[in-house]
């Protein structure tokens, strides 16, 4: 018995260094890093949005809302706010929240965007050469190079290297008297000969079209999927396939491109565009297709498999409807004012509960003061590895849950007390007091569970309410790990004291008239 409790304290040991130092060290969780606990919008500010869901014609909502999460997402990352939560909140709606974001109309516009996935090609004058942003920067132009091509010019930065390269640089439109214009993305006039002289280079990109004059977009694609392919199937690439429509378009286009040399041209590119940023511009290799493709270039998998899922996920597959059914801005400095409150309530709390637990217990009161301590670490380990957001209703689930931790100990406890006052030993009214008890804190927890429970789904799916949902989430968590730190920690450590001069001293145990 002796030494299997030794294993069991050396395990506890190395489970309460592990986080110790998940608390203290950068993470690597899924690709990124994360260096502290994730704290919701309460805390840390920013905004938060609720989305209801309508799917377009013949559209499932169920089959299509994940893809549109991953857009949304795309879209946020790419915009630089720092670990936003984009979930599905039942069945209809999607709840976008970004820590820190200040402005609300900015968060909705980046949400509500369309998503528009399209090709391009570069344009070609009547001569058959390719057209660049100086050729439109020209003073005696007045039209378009490509008169049979109507639409709109686009300009990015294909010169670039690294976030640089597929920027958005400018349009080019005709105005209501038919002369040329440049703007920008949101419509305004750009001034030609300051902000667009450094992008001179740039090709001019025009849409594909098939035969028909119908344009190549995401409408038409079917699927896009990350594969190895190449030399020795070890070159990460991107597999495409094609509905039917799309299928004759893309071979139409691609008999018109089509490269039969190895030499890199923007004669024989077919661009890609998500939301007007170019996302890979690739060679045509083959006059037809047959509704299937592969994207190759200098990719790593992780890149082609982003690839994939951008061209799969760039237009939205669902409609937001607008505005939202909830949209709030919340002060960062009053969440700061929380933390701090939030962090002292816990500490007093801990310290409140190990000062009464030694007081009327001592010695089992601080093995239980111990295992609190234990406790309270793997909670929050388990919250940032999870990781789990803690607004502070899930920091009160915390807190509350503290009490409930040494809950258990107080039945234990006092029927150790018992087991003394009957004649029993320090190791026999160990053994009963923890056998004797379990039912009474099994029973408890499970009523602690089914209102976590109940509590989450109000939360999530009746009341919508982020605070309810975290409250009732950590205080689950630290009901499991209370058990777990009662029946396995508290009892190690007590066992420990068995064959210790300690157990000698009975009033060490609150209690008199036990055996030696």
């Amino acid at each position: 018995m002796a030494r299997r409790n030794g294993i069991v304290f050396i395990i506890i040991l190395v489970v309460f260094a592990l986080t110790i130092w998940a608390l203290l060290q950068p993470v690597h969780i899924g690709g990124f890093v994360r260096e502290d606990l994730r704290l919701g919008l309460d805390l840390v500010g920013g905004v938060h949005l609720v989305y209801q869901v309508q799917a377009s014609e013949n559209v499932t909502i169920g089959d299509s809302i994940d893809r549109a999460l991953i857009t949304i997402q795309k879209r946020i990352d790419a915009f630089g706010v720092t670990e936003p939560i984009i979930q599905k909140m039942g069945n209809d709606r999607i709840m976008v929240q970004l820590p820190g974001f200040t402005d609300i109309d900015a968060a909705k516009k980046l949400v509500e965007q369309v998503g528009f996935l399209e090709f391009r090609e570069v344009e070609k004058n009547a001569a058959g050469g390719l057209v660049y942003l100086k050729d439109y920067l020209s003073a005696n132009v007045t039209g378009f190079f490509n008169q049979t091509e109507m639409a709109n010019r686009l300009f990015v930065n294909n010169l670039g290297e690294g976030e640089e390269y597929g920027k958005f640089v400018a349009f080019l439109s005709k105005d209501q008297t038919g002369a040329l214009k440049f703007t920008d993305i949101n419509g305004n006039a750009v001034d030609n000969a300051t902000s667009l002289q450094q992008y001179g280079g740039v090709a001019s990109w025009v849409p594909s079209r098939g035969s028909d004059g119908t344009p190549l977009t995401g409408d038409l694609l079917s699927d896009a999927q990350p594969n190895l392919g190449g030399n020795l199937n070890t070159e990460p690439e991107v597999d495409i396939k094609w509905n039917d429509k799309g299928s004759v378009i893309f071979d139409q286009i691609a008999a018109r491109l089509y490269n039969p040399t190895d030499v890199y041209s923007l004669d024989h590119v077919l661009g890609i565009f998500l939301d007007n940023a170019l996302i890979s511009a690739p060679q045509i290799r083959a006059q037809a297709f047959f509704g299937s493709g592969v994207i190759s270039g200098s990719f790593t998998m992780p890149e082609a498999e982003e690839l994939a899922n951008l061209l799969k996920s760039g237009a939205l597959p669902v409609q937001l409807i607008k505005p939202p059914l909830f949209q709030e801005k919340v002060s960062a400095t009053l969440g700061e004012e929380f933390i701090d409150m939030s962090w002292k309530a816990g500490l007093v709390a801990i310290l409140l509960v190990m000062a009464f637990m030694i007081a009327y217990y001592r010695l089992p009161g601080l093995m239980a003061s111990l295992a609190l301590v234990f406790y309270g670490t793997l909670t929050l380990a388990i919250c940032k590895l999870w990781p789990i957001t803690l607004s502070l209703g899930g920091i009160g689930g915390i807190i509350v849950s503290m009490g409930i931790a040494v809950d258990a100990n107080v039945l234990i406890f006092e029927r150790m007390k018992e087991e003394f006052r009957a004649g029993r030993t320090l190791g026999a009214a160990i053994e009963a007091g923890f056998h004797r008890a379990w039912t009474a804190i099994w029973d408890s927890n499970v009523t602690t569970f089914i209102a976590c429970v109940i509590l989450f789904w109000l939360g999530s799916a009746a009341m919508r309410n982020a605070a309810v949902t975290g409250f009732a989430v950590t205080l689950f968590i630290g009901a499991i790990v209370s058990m777990f730190t009662a029946v396995t920690v508290t009892r190690t450590l007590l066992r420990m004291l068995t064959g210790s001069g300690l157990a000698r001293k009975s009033w060490l145990f609150s209690v008199t008239g036990g055996k030696k």
